[in-house]
């Protein structure tokens, strides 16, 4: 697993902390999850062209 640094907006960082403690979750599987998902998604589009 690589480590990374970022910068994300206040206000992202706020929803996605709320949301990671109500699906009981840490922010590092949250952030993982999403960029998952997101991979998945640019890949399916670039599969429809």
């Amino acid at each position: 697993m690589a480590r990374i640094n970022i910068e994300i907006d206040d206000d992202i960082h706020k929803k996605a902390k709320l949301n990671c403690v109500l699906q009981n979750k840490t922010l590092i599987q949250y952030i993982n999850e999403a960029l998952k998902e997101k991979l998945e998604k640019d890949k399916s589009k670039k599969n429809e062209k």
